[in-house]
């Protein structure tokens, strides 16, 4: 859900997106007009009943299976599901008409259907204490060349690195790879980390967990604002 509201921000800001977020977490003061009125529309999308019943408690995998089973019209995902379309445990009639489409714009906000999320992940690395840290190193160096991991996945359809794939295109993509592929091409700007992915430790959790409360109404907007500011504190 937090990167959800990231995507709302980030339609509203445009490429004011990132110093927005990072004032806010400098500061400890998320006041910003365009913050809460992300967390407005937030919880906007949710009193309209947007989310399935029993949302705010569900894990990834409940959210998965309604989609996959055909009991959600929706899911909010990157493109490391792409996998779905080969996947032959989901139905044919579901797996061969997945299709996926950019956040929509907002009105008057400054981000254009074009300019999307891209997060790219997070890195390894290896523990100077591992007790076979020397070959952990060098499988990690194998494994993140080029024409290794990246191509391994993009062939088999589980997911689209951070580079280009076109070399290893054989004209049997899935019709949801391709998708990825022109929402890329296509994007004028790239949003870059998620909102939860920019602070602290402290402020991660706070956002996570209190994020549930501000949508279903638990918690006021107002409050949800100044607890995760206080986080980064």
């Amino acid at each position: 859900m937090a990167v959800y509201l990231s995507d709302i921000l980030y339609k509203l800001t445009g490429s004011d997106y990132s110093s927005t977020v990072s004032d806010a977490i400098k500061k400890g003061d998320f006041s910003d007009a365009n913050i809460k009125k992300a967390t407005e529309i937030l919880k906007q999308t949710a009193d309209a009943k947007m989310f399935q019943k029993g949302y705010d408690s569900q894990d990834y995998g409940t959210a998965q299976n309604l989609f996959t089973n055909g009991q959600a019209a929706m899911f909010y995902m990157g493109s490391w599901e792409a996998s779905m379309a080969l996947n032959e445990d989901i139905p044919k009639e579901i797996r061969e008409n997945i299709r996926v489409f950019t956040m929509p714009i907002i009105d008057g906000g400054k981000g254009k259907a074009t300019d999307i999320a891209a997060w790219n992940g997070g890195g390894y690395a290896v523990s100077s204490k591992s007790e076979h840290k020397e070959e952990a190193i060098k499988f990690l160096n194998y494994m993140y060349q080029p024409d290794k991991l990246s191509k391994y996945g993009w062939e088999n359809g589980v997911g689209m690195s951070a580079q280009d794939q076109s070399a290893y295109m054989t004209g049997k993509e899935t019709k949801l790879q391709m998708q990825f592929v022109d929402a890329v091409n296509n994007a004028t700007s790239l949003s870059g980390t998620p909102i939860n992915d920019c602070g602290p430790s402290t402020f991660k959790t706070s956002i996570e967990s209190e994020i549930q409360s501000v949508s279903n109404g638990s918690k006021s907007v107002d409050d949800f604002l100044k607890i995760i500011g206080d986080s980064c504190k």
